[in-house]
């Protein structure tokens, strides 16, 4: 068995803490360990004999899973974030639903579709897509993005104008500098019913344009709660840089893998009127810049945990294939059930961690991606989506 932590003879480091200096942040528990998926799990440098971990890693990269990570006998959390993949797509794409559900460790399920897949020379099919070469899908996505940014640099909202004088640090960036390069990675969140007051649902469509190929997602860009007497914070509609982090780090139980604001945090308005709507008179309020905006799990989507965060639920997301992928079986419902089994299926945070994974495997060094907010009416700016697009994608996930 290979999981967290899993190091061949040899190869556990000699400093552990030095290990984590550039892969865990200040706040966390300085133990030297792996966070694992379980409230309160964390996971040693554990040595085996033998070089299993370096084949396994030498198996993901030749077929896609794993086309940045370092062949280092250290099963990480790039390697066990591709061997997740490696499982989902299993499950998924080639709906074989022997592999079971996607846990990180690789047992002798996931040796036995090893050699299969390297008897048959297989390949996953995203590793045929690149920025240089990509699917027609994220081609049309970010001929849209074109056409958002072209369309706001010459008609800049107030609120735009606003955030192109701010004067102090932030990771949002004003329009003329909106950057859509498909060698980079982006993360594009569709916010709809805005201005609709009352409870914020995870109506929200999120899609992740990744070396060439697009996948979807869906959740919330809205607050759904707020202990703030100046009102819940509304991301800005715009571009914004991240970086990988982690959330909830004021407890160590129960961190987790996140997307954070690169350095000293992205634009925020007040809902200054508590109505959980983002109006005109909201958009017309200070700017504030904060660093706790992540992008975060919220649970299988029965509720909006968000204080502001960008929320994505775990229940399912649309493939590289346009496929829904029904997630719903092993995505926990709160922190209680992640890492356990349930009915015998390991519980994990579903899509989100598809989405992670993703991110993790092809981030490259900079561990780095462009979060760009946009409005549903937006998507009209481009003849081949329509106003109405978002609704269309988040029916589809309402389906789970």
């Amino acid at each position: 068995m290979i999981e967290l932590g899993t190091c061949d003879a040899g190869c556990v480091p000699v400093d552990t803490r030095a290990y984590f200096r550039d892969r865990h942040e200040p706040a966390m528990p300085r133990n030297g360990e792996f966070r694992g998926e379980r409230v309160g799990e964390w996971h040693p440098f554990v040595a085996q004999g033998g070089d299993g971990v370096v084949q396994v890693q030498r198996f993901l990269q030749q077929a896609g899973f794993f086309p940045f990570g370092k062949i280092d006998g250290i099963c990480g959390y790039r390697t066990a974030s591709s061997i997740r993949l490696f499982q989902e797509y299993v499950r998924s794409v080639e709906a074989d639903p022997t592999i079971g559900a996607p846990d990180g460790a690789f047992g002798p399920k996931s040796h036995g579709h090893m050699q299969r897949w390297q008897t048959g020379g297989r390949r996953a099919e995203w590793g045929d897509f690149s920025a240089d070469r990509p699917q027609p899908q994220a081609v049309r996505w970010f001929q849209l993005l074109d056409r958002v940014r072209d369309h706001y640099r010459h008609h800049p909202t107030t609120l735009l104008q606003r955030i192109a004088d701010y004067r102090g640090g932030t990771d949002t960036l004003p329009v003329a500098e909106w950057d859509f390069d498909p060698h980079r990675i982006h993360l594009v969140g569709i916010r709809r019913n805005e201005a609709r007051p009352g409870r914020r649902d995870n109506d929200d469509v999120f899609v992740l344009l990744i070396n060439g190929a697009v996948f979807r997602f869906y959740g919330t860009t809205d607050p759904g709660k707020s202990s703030n007497d100046a009102g819940a914070p509304f991301l800005v509609p715009g571009q914004h840089r991240y970086r990988f982090g982690w959330h909830k780090q004021s407890d160590g139980d129960k961190v987790y893998r996140a997307l954070k604001p690169r350095s000293s945090g992205v634009l925020i308005v007040r809902d200054s009127d508590r109505d959980l709507a983002l109006t005109q008179a909201d958009l017309g309020g200070r700017l504030e810049n904060n660093a706790s905006i992540n992008v975060h799990w919220g649970g299988r989507g029965a509720s909006n945990w968000s204080e502001g965060c960008q929320v994505i639920c775990g229940r399912g997301y649309l493939n590289h294939r346009d496929q829904l992928v029904d997630c719903s079986s092993f995505a926990a419902t709160t922190y209680a059930t992640l890492g356990t089994k349930v009915a015998g299926v390991y519980q994990s945070k579903g899509a989100y961690s598809v989405l992670v994974d993703l991110v993790t495997a092809f981030s490259g060094s900079e561990h780095a991606l462009d979060y760009t907010l946009i409005y549903e009416a937006d998507l009209a700016l481009d003849p081949g989506f329509g106003s109405d697009a978002a609704a269309r994608i988040n029916a589809i996930m309402n389906t789970l």
